[in-house]
């Protein structure tokens, strides 16, 4: 395994990896997916780095394994997480990324104690809403061929030390070659991110990544999870969606960031995660429109920053 843009004299073998992780120990463990563990790695060189097994029990395993391969050799981007390569060895199967220092955005919103130190104000949220948006512009509009992700959430997105966003973990990803607009696949994705229209036939769209990515700017917002853990509560799309046919959209922002000056600004974001989740996947916006969008969101934010401080 050579990590990308690296030479020859510092390739990795698994036994640098298996004395890195002190042969895949638990307390190395960092994450948990659906296809295998997450673990914490520190190279000869000092390198920190995040380390991908797949389970060789699951029978998806290969096929996770060479699409987040494929998707990750030909997509380079400052919003995809960076990719140093792969190992074979056996019945093992590893992927190796830059180690995210603070985890993912799930673990944000939604892990950790309400207090100073866990938390995320708006313009760290729009930040992270910014640079997810525009690594998953890439894979839809850039990239050659365009890239459906299929498993955009909140615990796919992670983050570094400066909280720059980085989407991640393109194992369910698939390609989509010249004059097609979908892939015919099996029903995956994660219960609350999966679109509607995925129920009615195995069709993988970039609509349907932008009905995920819709419900990770209401968990920004909100700061609810997509499914709540009480069972008698709303999933979140639904709940949002009544809340605003009733007039009260403002209650649904999250308590945290109410009375902080950017309660307009966030119902803007509001109006174009809502969008974005419409059950006509045709009503959808593109994420070059988000994009677009989320920027000049930005911009404002700025100039009403640099406005509050001149008063001050």
């Amino acid at each position: 395994m050579v990590p990308r843009g690296k030479g020859e004299e510092n390739k990795l073998k698994l036994t640098d990896l298996l004395k890195a992780t002190k042969n895949f120990d638990k307390d190395h463990i960092i994450g948990c997916g659906g296809y295998g563990l997450v673990y914490k790695a520190e190279l000869p060189d000092g390198s920190k780095v995040a380390i991908k097994k797949l389970n060789s029990e699951m029978c998806l395993m290969e096929r996770e394994f060479s699409a987040e391969v494929d998707a990750l050799s030909m997509a380079h981007h400052d919003n995809l997480v960076p990719f140093w390569g792969y190992c074979i060895q056996g019945n093992s199967r590893l992927l190796i990324y830059s180690y995210m220092e603070n985890g993912s955005l799930d673990d944000w919103l939604h892990n950790r104690e309400p207090d100073a130190s866990s938390f995320l104000d708006w313009p760290m949220r729009l930040k992270v809403a910014q640079g997810a948006s525009q690594g998953l512009s890439y894979i839809h509009n850039v990239c050659k061929p365009h890239i459906v992700h299929r498993d955009i959430k909140s615990s796919n997105i992670l983050l570094d030390k400066e909280f720059k966003a980085y989407v991640a973990d393109f194992g369910l990803s698939r390609l989509i070659f010249p004059n097609n607009t979908h892939v015919t696949t099996e029903l995956v994705s994660t219960l609350g991110y999966i679109p509607p229209e995925y129920g009615q036939g195995w069709v993988a769209t970039l609509r349907g990544d932008m009905y995920s990515f819709g419900v990770v700017l209401l968990e920004l917002l909100t700061g609810r999870r997509p499914v709540q853990i009480c069972p008698k509560s709303k999933e979140l799309v639904k709940w949002v969606q009544e809340m605003r046919s009733n007039g009260t959209q403002i209650e649904v922002l999250d308590p945290t960031l109410r009375g902080t000056g950017y309660e307009e600004q966030m119902l803007e974001v509001l109006e174009a995660a809502c969008r974005c989740v419409d059950p006509n996947p045709g009503m959808r916006p593109t994420i070059q429109e988000v994009v677009s969008f989320l920027t000049s969101i930005g911009t404002n934010l700025q100039k009403q920053n640099s406005v509050s401080i001149q008063c001050n």
